[in-house]
């Protein structure tokens, strides 16, 4: 049976998936052979600027520019 959380407990959880995948992709550009593992750094940079429009985002560790600290 599944554990049903609360909207914030989703976002907090997704956010610090997001996160950690992306540090873990921190080192890879857009050079040939990479091209898979820079949209995956597109796609997770994106869905964190979305979440940083959650109210309570900045209280919750998304206080900073996503893409000035994970640029693309």
């Amino acid at each position: 049976m599944t554990i049903k959380k609360s909207s914030k407990e989703v976002l907090l959880t997704l956010t610090e998936l997001l996160l950690c995948y992306l540090n873990e992709l921190a080192e890879y550009r857009e050079v040939e052979g990479e091209l898979f593992e820079y949209g995956e750094r597109t796609a997770y940079t994106e869905c964190l600027e979305i979440i940083q429009e959650w109210v309570d985002a900045e209280k919750n560790g998304l206080d900073f520019n996503i893409e000035q600290k994970y640029p693309l």
